[in-house]
């Protein structure tokens, strides 16, 4: 958000005019603490948060508004982990100054109090280079409650995000935002259906939202997004009633407007170097539009460096980009656009959330949830990821589709040029294109203790964004490390007899040209001998598969990376001599269907040619997302993937 800064003073002076120092309001607990005794049916969890208080509240002072974020928890652990979880307290904060307050204590379950010194609160340096306060819970046991409340003040910001759910339970939670009547906030809840409740008291303007016997997020439900769904509050402000009663502030038409002004504007020296980087690349002589994309992106994502984490005041000064050859990410985005405009290709800037955590909501203007940048191309309707170094058009970073994007489109009123803002669906490619697949021949050898086995593994689309990226930055031995893991998948061996690799470049992925493996491996793991017979693992071919029981009710809806399809083709030589007892097995079926088209399904069959059964297996997912009234079909496809999985042919003398 740092980039938006400018802009947000600009509009906040009318703020300043109050200079009046009003303190925030201090927290409290209570001098005898009661132990509290919980239902028994919170016996197994490791921790509960018996009290979970926050506020965020905007004080007027002399050099402008300030936040004072507070904290206020009641945990009582109840086993070895629950004890791990709370024995040290992390504050957000990195400077003491900060903290304009701060209590903690423990609460054994005989009553026996602890109080914190504060000259234990120690710094701790995270290997992002932030520092960050921490203190030791000291007399920490089974059945203790930990209590501790803190206040530290921050520059004012106006967006913001609370995680009321947790990996534990929760009885009691409440977050309020507090400001000067003037500031008007919205607040809104995520996967519940409790609603904030808004009041004026005193000058002041309170949302609040509170929540009581919350369960813990589910932490072992697969194919699911946990963060994206657990309960959150997002709130905003949306009114300045000081300046204007109507004007809606901070909409996504207005971060549109301000994301073109930031990323397409050029002095005269930055297009002149701009014009001779693409002429030194010969860039102009190209045809199409494709041509001019490809080309830039592979250029670009070889020869330059681009790092969140530079902050040097003239990074994103296009000619000393192109100089130095390293900028940061809002840097590297000016450049690539600065490439477009002199190539006159039509494009887009597009901000993005990531389906993992948060999304753009149409409906809420949380700027800070539009934090991933790509451009839109609307004459070939394609994506290019600026960022991603794995990616190349039209493949981009999957968790950023499939969801909202924040579309500024350019427009020109006279001699003004500005953009307009649209939160509409970024479209992943389809499905079809994406596939991992297999084609796989599988003999005996004579003394049939070991198979043979030619494999070719197929990786194209998103799915191959991870094959091509590894082959290209890896180091030589994480390379070789995870070539042997690839043969492994799908023959349970490291016994190779020659390997052979296609299209690990990233250069041709544009073309969506699949990454190939291409193996010959000797597997005695896939053979067995029962007596007379022979016991062929044809199901391990396929590779490990996921299996999904699950005694609790589904409670989060089905999401997968990207929508897929895998076939394998399976030959398996019958040796001279013997027939296949069990081929009936290979026969497999679970496909769902919605409108009587196929959007999720396992199929696998077979034929006999000759001393050869051809073994087809088609597994797909057409779509990103399934519902929870869908999760038992879901269920059944990707356990009947893993019952393949478990195949043994028998094979006996004729």
């Amino acid at each position: 958000m740092k980039k938006f800064l400018p802009f947000l003073s600009a509009c906040f002076i009318s703020f300043l005019s109050y200079s009046q120092s009003v303190a925030y309001t201090p927290e409290s607990w209570d001098a005898k603490p009661v132990y509290h005794k919980l239902d028994s049916r919170y016996d197994n969890e490791p921790a509960v948060s018996i009290l979970d208080i926050r506020r965020v509240e905007y004080i007027d002072e002399q050099k402008g508004i300030i936040v004072y974020k507070t904290f206020h928890k009641i945990v009582q652990v109840h086993n070895d982990k629950g004890i791990e979880m709370y024995n040290r307290v992390y504050l957000g904060v990195s400077d003491n100054g900060d903290i304009t307050d701060i209590k903690a204590r423990t609460i054994s379950p005989s009553g026996k109090i602890i109080e914190l010194d504060r000259s234990n609160i120690k710094d701790l340096k995270e290997n992002d280079g932030n520092i960050y306060k921490i203190f030791a819970v000291e007399g920490l046991e089974k059945g203790s409650e930990v209590e501790y409340y803190y206040t530290y003040k921050r520059p004012a910001y106006y967006f913001g995000r609370e995680m009321i759910q947790s990996n534990t339970p929760v009885l009691n939670a409440s977050l309020q935002v507090v400001a000067p009547e003037r500031l008007m906030f919205d607040m809104k809840s995520y996967n519940t259906e409790i609603k904030s409740t808004d009041t004026v008291l005193n000058g002041k303007r309170i949302s609040t939202f509170k929540m009581s016997n919350l369960e813990p997020a589910p932490d072992n439900e697969k194919y699911a997004h946990v963060r994206a769904n657990m309960v959150r509050v997002e709130f905003k402000l949306s009114y300045n009633l000081a300046r204007n009663t109507a004007e809606r502030i901070f909409t996504w038409n207005e971060l549109a407007k301000r994301i073109f002004e930031i990323y397409s504007a050029t002095s005269e020296k930055e297009l002149k170097k701009t014009e001779s980087l693409v002429k030194d690349n010969g860039w102009d002589q190209l045809t199409s539009a494709k041509e001019k994309i490809v080309a830039v992106e592979n250029y670009l994502k070889k020869k330059f460096a681009a790092r969140e984490d530079i902050d040097a005041g003239d990074a994103e000064n296009i000619e000393k980009i192109i100089k130095n050859k390293v900028t940061n990410y809002a840097g590297i985005v000016r450049l690539y656009a600065a490439i477009f405009k002199v190539l006159n290709v039509n494009f887009q800037f597009v901000l993005t959330g990531d389906r993992n955590d948060f999304t753009i909501d149409k409906n809420f203007e949380n700027w800070n949830t539009a934090e991933n940048h790509l451009f839109y191309f609307p004459e070939l309707k394609k994506y290019l990821a600026p960022t991603r170094l794995e990616t190349r058009f039209p493949w981009i970073y999957y968790n950023w589709g499939g969801t909202n994007g924040l579309f500024c489109k350019g427009t020109t009123i006279g001699n003004f040029t500005t953009a307009v803002g649209e939160v509409k669906p970024v479209l992943l490619e389809d499905y079809a294109n994406t596939v991992s697949n297999i084609e796989a021949t599988v003999k005996i050898n004579p003394s049939a203790d070991t198979a043979i086995v030619d494999i070719k593994q197929i990786h194209s689309g998103y799915d191959a964004s991870v094959y091509k990226a590894s082959f290209t930055f890896a180091s030589d031995e994480d390379q070789k490390a995870f070539l042997k893991d690839l043969i492994k998948f799908g023959t349970n061996s490291e016994h190779v007899v020659s390997s052979k690799l296609e299209n690990t470049d990233l250069e041709t992925y544009n073309e969506n040209k699949p990454f190939i493996l291409n193996a010959t491996v000797k597997a005695s793991e896939l053979i067995e001998k029962a007596g007379n017979k022979i016991l062929v693992k044809i199901g391990d071919v396929i590779g490990p598969q996921v299996e999904m029981y699950q005694d609790k009710p589904r409670v989060l809806p089905i999401e997968i990376e990207f929508p897929h399809q895998l076939e394998r083709k399976i030959d398996f030589v019958i040796p001279d001599g013997y027939k296949v007892k069990n081929l009936d097995e290979l026969n497999l079926s679970n496909v769902y269907k919605e409108n009587n088209e196929i959007t999720m399904g396992f199929t696998s069959s077979y034929t006999v040619e000759g001393n050869v059964v051809k073994i087809h297996i088609m597994e797909e997912y057409r779509k990103i997302a399934y519902p929870i009234s869908q999760y038992e079909d879901f269920k059944k496809i990707i356990n009947t993937a893993a019952d393949f999985n478990k195949i043994v042919l028998v094979l006996e003398k004729k």
